[in-house]
């Protein structure tokens, strides 16, 4: 018996240390959702073709959102082959998961930490925004203006941007943009031509003859046509007629209604943005905006920048991530930037009311895909 009592003096504290963690892992087994559980609803994306192709073979995590659109996760989603997503929550009884839960499935990026911010976070951050945007202006223009830029720089970049349009040029989206740019101009010029440029013409005409036959009348009697006609009034009615219409403001009405027009907006767009990819593919771009970020006498010219990036880089994260005092970073939060470090950034589910989620959607149409709820499976 004492020798008994001896083993256990040894190692009871051991067998009490092993039995505590015994009873507290067995107690977080039975609350982790591992256990096996039904699904409580079955969600099937609105639009089936934006959906489904979306949907990842990973679990899909699921949050619920509060009244104060702070989130919790309350459960896993797995995709079916058909592109359903079976919900089955960790705690069936759970009070965020009311009956009129809307289910909207995110792509885990900036835009759904965007969507989850306040009001008042979104205006600040906008805010900041455009404010970086204006000291971004300022120290772009100072630079494209400053001798070390034209002396070692603008020269190699604005070849990056000759070759970039000609090749935008040649994409043929932008011929095609550039076609329909022309079908619709051309009921605008002859309308131009006929309402504006023809009275202007005919007022011309008479004044024109007789000046014709006045600097011809030795070739109208030539019988052996042995003269060329006499053009220079023609020169000068046209003259006349262009000065006219620049007095009149045909040109530039006209001008204005053709860039005006859907074409040539659509056009100008297309072309900019082929413009702008052609420029990124130009492996010279990238060597050249490195240099120039790194130079230091281009340094001094990037001051009005400084303040407010320094000022969006200070509040910015805290307000997506969700990091406030005495708070964690939230589930969404780390979710999303686990995606980041990853490169797997995956899809997520929140569950929000019928007014967050019209909220949502009126705030981003495109980011929050609707899904549909079936009954329990």
């Amino acid at each position: 018996m004492s020798r008994m009592a001896a083993t256990f003096h040894r190692h009871g504290p051991l067998l009490a240390s092993l039995s505590l963690w015994v009873l507290f892992l067995s107690a977080g087994w039975s609350a982790l959702p591992m256990r096996d559980r039904q699904p409580l609803w079955t969600f099937r994306p609105a639009g089936l073709s934006a959906g489904i192709a979306a949907v990842s073979a990973r679990p899909v995590p699921v949050f619920a959102m509060r009244p104060d659109r702070s989130t919790l996760r309350v459960g896993t989603g797995s995709t079916q082959a058909d592109g359903r997503i079976e919900f089955t929550p960790f705690d069936l009884e759970d009070p965020l998961l009311v009956q009129d839960s809307e289910g909207l499935l995110f792509d885990a990026d900036l835009r759904v930490l965007w969507l989850l911010a306040s009001d008042e976070e979104r205006t600040r951050i906008r805010l900041g925004i455009d404010a970086l945007g204006r000291g971004l202006r300022e120290a772009v223009d100072a630079v494209l203006k400053s001798p070390e830029f034209a002396d070692d720089y603008k020269g190699e970049l604005t070849n990056v941007i000759q070759q970039a349009a000609d090749s935008a040029w040649r994409e043929p989206v932008t011929r095609n943009a550039y076609d329909d740019l022309v079908r619709g101009v051309e009921p605008l010029l002859r309308d131009a031509a006929r309402r504006d440029l023809m009275p202007l013409m005919l007022n011309r005409i008479e004044p024109l003859i007789w000046e014709m036959l006045g600097a011809n009348a030795g070739a109208l009697i030539d019988i052996f046509r042995t003269r060329q006609w006499d053009l220079k009034p023609v020169e000068r009615t046209m003259d006349a007629i262009l000065r006219d219409a620049r007095e009149r403001g045909i040109v530039e009405r006209t001008s204005r209604r053709i860039l005006d027009s859907r074409q040539a907006r659509t056009f100008i767009q297309t072309f900019a943005g082929a413009v702008m990819d052609a420029m990124t593919r130009d492996p010279r771009i990238g060597g050249l905006l490195v240099r120039l970020v790194t130079d230091q006498r281009i340094g001094g010219y990037l001051s009005p920048l400084s303040q407010p990036a320094a000022d969006l880089a200070r509040f910015a994260p805290g307000m997506l991530l969700g990091v406030h005092p005495n708070n964690d970073l939230n589930a969404i939060a780390a979710f999303t930037f686990r995606g980041f470090i990853t490169g797997r950034s995956g899809q997520l589910i929140i569950l929000t009311s019928p007014g967050q989620r019209d909220e949502m959607l009126r705030l981003d149409p495109r980011a929050p895909r609707p899904l549909l709820r079936d009954a329990q499976p």
